[in-house]
Protein backbone atom coordinates (compact mmCIF):
# COMPACT_ATOMS: atom_id res chain seq x y z
CA UNK A 1 0.00 0.00 0.00
CA UNK A 2 2.94 2.22 0.89
CA UNK A 3 4.58 1.60 -2.47
CA UNK A 4 1.65 2.66 -4.31
CA UNK A 5 1.01 5.52 -2.37
CA UNK A 6 4.78 6.45 -3.07
CA UNK A 7 4.25 5.69 -6.70
CA UNK A 8 0.95 8.06 -7.36
CA UNK A 9 3.22 11.25 -5.46
CA UNK A 10 5.88 10.38 -7.63
CA UNK A 11 3.13 10.30 -10.90
CA UNK A 12 2.07 13.63 -9.25
CA UNK A 13 5.50 15.29 -9.19
CA UNK A 14 6.36 14.21 -12.54
CA UNK A 15 3.02 15.56 -13.57
CA UNK A 16 2.87 18.82 -11.80
CA UNK A 17 6.68 19.07 -13.50
CA UNK A 18 5.68 18.10 -16.91
CA UNK A 19 2.61 21.09 -16.95
CA UNK A 20 5.28 23.82 -15.45
CA UNK A 21 7.55 23.09 -17.79
CA UNK A 22 4.96 23.24 -21.19
CA UNK A 23 3.41 26.18 -19.77
CA UNK A 24 7.00 28.27 -19.68
CA UNK A 25 8.16 26.76 -23.02
CA UNK A 26 4.46 27.37 -24.94
CA UNK A 27 4.28 30.88 -25.84
CA UNK A 28 1.53 32.78 -23.28
CA UNK A 29 -1.54 33.80 -25.02
CA UNK A 30 -2.22 37.19 -24.88
CA UNK A 31 -5.45 38.92 -23.81
CA UNK A 32 -8.20 39.40 -25.81
CA UNK A 33 -7.29 43.33 -27.33
CA UNK A 34 -3.97 42.62 -26.46
CA UNK A 35 -1.08 42.00 -29.48
CA UNK A 36 2.35 40.96 -28.54
CA UNK A 37 5.25 40.50 -30.50
CA UNK A 38 9.32 40.33 -30.44
CA UNK A 39 11.77 42.80 -31.63
CA UNK A 40 15.39 44.05 -31.07
CA UNK A 41 16.12 47.59 -29.12
CA UNK A 42 17.66 49.68 -31.53
CA UNK A 43 19.64 52.99 -30.74
CA UNK A 44 20.99 56.34 -32.81
CA UNK A 45 24.32 54.92 -33.91
CA UNK A 46 27.30 56.76 -35.63
CA UNK A 47 30.76 55.46 -37.01
CA UNK A 48 33.25 57.99 -36.80
CA UNK A 49 36.19 57.91 -39.35
CA UNK A 50 38.54 59.80 -40.66
CA UNK A 51 37.97 61.84 -43.91
CA UNK A 52 42.02 60.81 -45.05
CA UNK A 53 44.40 58.22 -44.24
CA UNK A 54 46.93 58.70 -42.08
CA UNK A 55 49.05 56.73 -38.78
CA UNK A 56 46.48 57.93 -35.42
CA UNK A 57 48.03 60.27 -32.65
CA UNK A 58 45.88 59.57 -30.07
CA UNK A 59 42.16 57.85 -29.14
CA UNK A 60 40.97 60.38 -26.10
CA UNK A 61 37.62 57.80 -25.46
CA UNK A 62 37.44 53.87 -24.64
CA UNK A 63 34.84 51.92 -25.08
CA UNK A 64 32.13 52.24 -22.11
CA UNK A 65 32.97 56.07 -21.98
CA UNK A 66 30.44 58.78 -22.34
CA UNK A 67 31.42 61.59 -25.44
CA UNK A 68 29.54 64.45 -25.43
CA UNK A 69 29.00 65.66 -28.99
CA UNK A 70 31.85 68.49 -30.19
CA UNK A 71 34.26 67.06 -28.52
CA UNK A 72 37.03 65.43 -29.68
CA UNK A 73 37.59 61.39 -30.26
CA UNK A 74 40.70 61.30 -31.78
CA UNK A 75 43.30 62.85 -33.71
CA UNK A 76 45.88 62.17 -36.73
CA UNK A 77 49.23 62.59 -36.64
CA UNK A 78 49.52 66.18 -38.50
CA UNK A 79 52.95 66.54 -39.33
CA UNK A 80 52.53 65.57 -43.29
CA UNK A 81 49.38 68.18 -43.49
CA UNK A 82 51.42 70.78 -41.78
CA UNK A 83 54.02 70.92 -43.73
CA UNK A 84 51.81 70.70 -47.02
CA UNK A 85 49.46 73.39 -45.29
CA UNK A 86 52.34 75.75 -45.12
CA UNK A 87 54.15 75.14 -48.30
CA UNK A 88 50.78 75.69 -49.73
CA UNK A 89 50.84 79.20 -48.02
CA UNK A 90 54.18 79.84 -49.33
CA UNK A 91 53.03 79.00 -52.91
CA UNK A 92 50.21 81.71 -52.44
CA UNK A 93 52.63 84.56 -51.29
CA UNK A 94 54.77 83.91 -54.07
CA UNK A 95 52.08 83.76 -56.80
CA UNK A 96 50.64 87.09 -55.35
CA UNK A 97 54.01 88.53 -55.52
CA UNK A 98 54.36 87.43 -59.20
CA UNK A 99 51.05 89.56 -60.00
CA UNK A 100 52.13 92.43 -58.36
CA UNK A 101 55.70 92.41 -60.55
CA UNK A 102 53.82 92.03 -63.44
CA UNK A 103 51.67 94.86 -62.74
CA UNK A 104 54.52 96.79 -62.06
CA UNK A 105 56.18 95.25 -65.56
CA UNK A 106 53.05 96.43 -67.36
CA UNK A 107 53.44 100.07 -65.73
CA UNK A 108 57.24 100.46 -67.01
CA UNK A 109 56.00 99.27 -70.54
CA UNK A 110 53.55 101.59 -71.21
CA UNK A 111 55.79 104.51 -70.07
CA UNK A 112 58.40 103.24 -72.02
CA UNK A 113 55.31 102.97 -75.04
CA UNK A 114 55.01 106.29 -74.46
CA UNK A 115 58.43 107.46 -74.49
CA UNK A 116 58.82 104.91 -78.26
CA UNK A 117 55.92 107.05 -79.43
CA UNK A 118 57.18 110.11 -79.07
CA UNK A 119 60.80 109.72 -80.27
CA UNK A 120 58.63 107.41 -83.40
CA UNK A 121 56.58 111.04 -84.31
CA UNK A 122 59.58 113.30 -83.75
CA UNK A 123 62.02 111.46 -85.76
CA UNK A 124 59.03 111.37 -88.36
CA UNK A 125 58.38 114.80 -88.82
CA UNK A 126 62.44 115.63 -88.77
CA UNK A 127 62.33 112.83 -91.84
CA UNK A 128 59.95 115.23 -93.61
CA UNK A 129 62.11 117.75 -93.44
CA UNK A 130 65.21 116.15 -94.04
CA UNK A 131 66.93 116.43 -90.84
CA UNK A 132 67.45 112.45 -90.17
CA UNK A 133 67.69 109.62 -92.11
CA UNK A 134 65.55 107.05 -92.72
CA UNK A 135 67.50 104.62 -90.76
CA UNK A 136 66.51 106.60 -87.33
CA UNK A 137 62.72 106.07 -88.37
CA UNK A 138 63.32 102.99 -88.45
CA UNK A 139 65.44 102.31 -85.25
CA UNK A 140 62.90 104.37 -83.65
CA UNK A 141 59.78 102.51 -85.08
CA UNK A 142 61.88 98.97 -84.11
CA UNK A 143 61.44 100.51 -80.34
CA UNK A 144 58.03 101.48 -80.21
CA UNK A 145 57.23 98.11 -81.45
CA UNK A 146 59.49 96.80 -78.63
CA UNK A 147 57.95 98.37 -76.10
CA UNK A 148 54.23 97.47 -76.88
CA UNK A 149 55.27 93.60 -77.36
CA UNK A 150 56.80 93.98 -73.96
CA UNK A 151 53.44 95.15 -72.50
CA UNK A 152 51.62 92.58 -74.31
CA UNK A 153 53.94 89.90 -72.91
CA UNK A 154 53.53 91.87 -69.75
CA UNK A 155 49.57 91.49 -69.50
CA UNK A 156 49.83 88.03 -70.45
CA UNK A 157 52.20 87.49 -67.50
CA UNK A 158 49.83 88.91 -65.30
CA UNK A 159 46.71 87.01 -66.63
CA UNK A 160 48.72 83.42 -65.66
CA UNK A 161 50.24 85.06 -62.38
CA UNK A 162 46.62 85.89 -61.39
CA UNK A 163 45.58 82.18 -62.61
CA UNK A 164 48.47 80.82 -60.26
CA UNK A 165 47.05 82.65 -57.34
CA UNK A 166 43.47 81.37 -58.10
CA UNK A 167 45.49 77.74 -58.69
CA UNK A 168 47.59 78.57 -55.21
CA UNK A 169 44.57 80.00 -52.85
CA UNK A 170 42.17 76.48 -53.95
CA UNK A 171 45.64 74.37 -53.13
CA UNK A 172 45.71 76.24 -49.63
CA UNK A 173 42.06 75.65 -49.01
CA UNK A 174 42.61 71.88 -49.67
CA UNK A 175 45.40 71.54 -47.62
CA UNK A 176 43.82 73.57 -44.89
CA UNK A 177 40.92 70.99 -45.16
CA UNK A 178 43.51 68.30 -44.78
CA UNK A 179 44.84 69.90 -41.90
CA UNK A 180 41.30 70.25 -39.83
CA UNK A 181 40.55 66.96 -41.47
CA UNK A 182 43.52 65.14 -38.85
CA UNK A 183 40.86 66.17 -35.78
CA UNK A 184 37.76 64.14 -35.88
CA UNK A 185 34.84 65.83 -33.41
CA UNK A 186 31.92 63.85 -31.95
CA UNK A 187 28.63 64.20 -34.51
CA UNK A 188 26.39 63.31 -30.82
CA UNK A 189 26.38 62.41 -27.37
CA UNK A 190 26.85 58.91 -26.43
CA UNK A 191 28.02 55.91 -25.13
CA UNK A 192 31.52 54.39 -27.14
CA UNK A 193 30.21 51.09 -28.01
CA UNK A 194 33.53 49.99 -30.51
CA UNK A 195 37.56 51.16 -30.55
CA UNK A 196 38.65 49.32 -33.55
CA UNK A 197 42.25 51.56 -33.46
CA UNK A 198 45.30 52.53 -31.72
CA UNK A 199 47.20 55.29 -31.85
CA UNK A 200 49.95 54.47 -33.82
CA UNK A 201 48.32 52.33 -36.28
CA UNK A 202 47.40 53.55 -39.89
CA UNK A 203 44.01 54.26 -40.75
CA UNK A 204 42.13 54.85 -44.06
CA UNK A 205 39.94 56.98 -44.96
CA UNK A 206 35.95 56.17 -44.21
CA UNK A 207 37.70 53.48 -41.75
CA UNK A 208 35.54 53.84 -38.51
CA UNK A 209 37.58 54.51 -35.38
CA UNK A 210 35.09 54.76 -33.10
CA UNK A 211 30.95 54.34 -33.15
CA UNK A 212 29.36 55.98 -30.67
CA UNK A 213 25.30 55.10 -29.54
CA UNK A 214 23.14 57.60 -28.10
CA UNK A 215 21.31 55.13 -25.68
CA UNK A 216 18.99 58.46 -24.89
CA UNK A 217 17.27 57.81 -28.25
CA UNK A 218 16.06 54.54 -28.39
CA UNK A 219 13.49 52.32 -29.62
CA UNK A 220 12.00 48.65 -30.02
CA UNK A 221 11.80 47.60 -33.92
CA UNK A 222 9.39 45.04 -34.57
CA UNK A 223 7.80 43.28 -37.04
CA UNK A 224 3.69 43.40 -37.12
CA UNK A 225 1.58 40.44 -39.44
CA UNK A 226 -0.85 43.13 -42.02
CA UNK A 227 -3.66 41.58 -40.43
CA UNK A 228 -3.11 43.44 -37.02
CA UNK A 229 -0.98 46.45 -38.38
CA UNK A 230 -4.60 48.04 -39.51
CA UNK A 231 -4.86 47.96 -35.64
CA UNK A 232 -2.01 49.89 -34.68
CA UNK A 233 -1.71 54.06 -34.89
CA UNK A 234 0.97 56.06 -34.70
CA UNK A 235 0.89 57.65 -31.10
CA UNK A 236 -0.49 54.36 -29.55
CA UNK A 237 0.77 53.50 -26.04
CA UNK A 238 3.29 49.90 -26.00
CA UNK A 239 4.06 48.57 -22.82
CA UNK A 240 7.80 47.17 -23.31
CA UNK A 241 9.25 44.29 -21.34
CA UNK A 242 13.08 43.22 -21.74
CA UNK A 243 14.08 39.50 -21.49
CA UNK A 244 17.15 40.54 -19.48
CA UNK A 245 14.98 43.02 -17.05
CA UNK A 246 11.97 41.18 -16.30
CA UNK A 247 11.21 43.38 -13.62
CA UNK A 248 10.88 46.75 -15.40
CA UNK A 249 8.01 47.62 -17.73
CA UNK A 250 9.04 50.48 -20.06
CA UNK A 251 6.46 52.89 -21.74
CA UNK A 252 6.72 53.82 -25.59
CA UNK A 253 4.90 54.78 -28.35
CA UNK A 254 4.61 53.51 -32.23
CA UNK A 255 6.89 56.58 -33.82
CA UNK A 256 6.91 54.61 -37.38
CA UNK A 257 4.75 52.50 -39.12
CA UNK A 258 6.55 51.01 -42.39
CA UNK A 259 3.78 51.51 -45.54
CA UNK A 260 5.66 48.92 -47.71
CA UNK A 261 4.88 45.08 -46.37
CA UNK A 262 8.28 42.88 -46.41
CA UNK A 263 8.93 39.08 -45.87
CA UNK A 264 6.14 36.97 -45.55
CA UNK A 265 4.84 35.08 -42.68
CA UNK A 266 2.76 32.56 -44.06
CA UNK A 267 3.56 31.44 -47.91
CA UNK A 268 0.61 30.60 -50.34
CA UNK A 269 0.59 26.83 -50.30
CA UNK A 270 -3.18 26.81 -52.21
CA UNK A 271 -3.98 28.80 -55.15
CA UNK A 272 -6.15 31.92 -54.29
CA UNK A 273 -4.79 32.44 -50.95
CA UNK A 274 -2.21 35.50 -50.87
CA UNK A 275 1.11 35.48 -48.46
CA UNK A 276 0.71 36.96 -45.42
CA UNK A 277 3.38 39.98 -45.08
CA UNK A 278 4.72 42.09 -41.92
CA UNK A 279 5.07 45.58 -41.55
CA UNK A 280 7.91 47.38 -39.69
CA UNK A 281 7.27 49.33 -36.95
CA UNK A 282 9.35 51.11 -34.28
CA UNK A 283 7.94 51.86 -30.98
CA UNK A 284 10.29 54.78 -29.02
CA UNK A 285 10.78 53.66 -25.81
CA UNK A 286 10.50 56.74 -23.25
CA UNK A 287 13.80 55.57 -20.73
CA UNK A 288 15.66 58.46 -18.87
CA UNK A 289 17.27 55.86 -16.47
CA UNK A 290 19.83 54.41 -19.40
CA UNK A 291 19.61 50.92 -18.35
CA UNK A 292 18.49 49.93 -21.79
CA UNK A 293 21.22 49.15 -24.39
CA UNK A 294 20.67 48.11 -27.75
CA UNK A 295 20.61 44.70 -29.41
CA UNK A 296 18.55 43.76 -26.38
CA UNK A 297 15.45 41.52 -27.07
CA UNK A 298 12.09 42.82 -26.25
CA UNK A 299 8.52 42.19 -26.04
CA UNK A 300 6.07 44.97 -27.11
CA UNK A 301 2.60 44.04 -26.48
CA UNK A 302 0.24 46.58 -28.63
CA UNK A 303 -3.90 47.01 -27.59
CA UNK A 304 -5.78 46.61 -30.72
CA UNK A 305 -8.87 48.17 -31.35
Amino acid sequence: MKKHLKRIIVLLIVIVALTAAISYVMPRKAPKGVFQTTGILEATEVNLAPKISERIKEVKFHEGDYIKEGEIAFILDDQKKRAEFEQSQANLEVAKASVLTAAADIEKTKVKIEDTKRDLGRNTRLLEKKLVAQNDVDKAQTAYDTAVADLNRAEAQKTLSEASVKQAEAALTVAKTNLEDTVIYSTLSGIVTLRAYEPGEMVSAGSTVLTIVDISDIWVRVDVEETAVSKIKLGDIVNVKVDSLPREEFKGRVSEINSEGEFATQRDVKRGRQDIKTFRVKVKIDEPKGILKQGMTATATFTIR
